[in-house]
């Protein structure tokens, strides 16, 4: 997934980690001072004790746990509802039983970015549309998705998808942290017009139907990583 955030956040504020509202097994992604790439591990939060210390997961590459130690600087990246944040922490201890863990300084503060419910990210995804005004049994066209947000999507395609109103099913596979998802989406054309070069290819603005609640993370998902990559 090639991706680039439209803007879509607010300006940052200082906050608590307990405003995170994080719960064991949530996604986080954490930076190494030393690393000279900005590289962005996933780990995950396995527990915190407030004003203390922070649990997460060693993180690892390649399923190898990286050589850390204690007193190193790091850069911790989460999302919570509609909001983005960071934070700066210190490995105060390297623990290997009963499975690879860090236990992380407590942050003084984080920062806090909002984010509209309506933001967006742009990107590159092959996937494809099938109009289901009249059944599920009509053939897939191929679409490129421009971007997303948790409320629609815009879409380009080289053959009509429908008109404006006509129910589509969208599919298309993405990756969030480690887990490839595959989501089918339901939603209704609300725009169509056509590119504005030689392509000859139809845009859709789409708007999102009785999405389920694992549908609905994935998309947040797939806004949020791309928001906390960029900060």
């Amino acid at each position: 997934m090639n991706a680039t955030t439209k803007a879509s956040v607010s300006s940052k504020i200082m906050a608590g980690f307990e405003d995170i509202k994080a719960r064991v097994g949530d996604m986080l992604q954490v930076q190494i001072s030393t690393d000279s790439q900005e590289i962005r591990h996933s780990v995950k939060l396995l527990g915190y004790l407030a004003g203390k210390t922070i649990m997460i997961t060693a993180p690892a590459v390649n399923n190898t746990v990286l050589l850390l130690r204690e007193g190193q600087n790091l850069t911790v990246r989460a999302f919570s509802g509609t909001a983005a944040y960071a934070f700066s922490s210190e490995i105060i201890k390297v623990c290997n039983s009963p499975l690879p863990y860090l236990h992380l300084s407590y942050p003084k503060s984080t920062q806090k970015v909002p984010i509209r419910a309506s933001a967006r990210i742009n990107f590159d995804l092959v996937g494809a549309a099938t109009n289901i005004t009249h059944g599920d049994n009509a053939t897939a066209t191929a679409i490129a998705i421009t971007d997303i947000s948790t409320t629609g999507a815009a879409v380009t395609a080289a053959s009509p998808l429908g008109k404006k109103g006509d129910m589509l099913r969208i599919a298309f596979r993405a990756r969030i942290h480690d887990i490839i998802v595959h989501p089918s989406l339901k939603c209704v054309i609300r725009s169509l017009s056509s590119t504005d070069d030689d392509t000859h290819l139809i845009k859709y603005g789409l708007q999102f139907l009785d999405l389920q609640t694992q549908e609905l993370l994935i998309l947040q998902s797939l806004v949020y990583q791309k928001i906390l990559e960029d900060k």
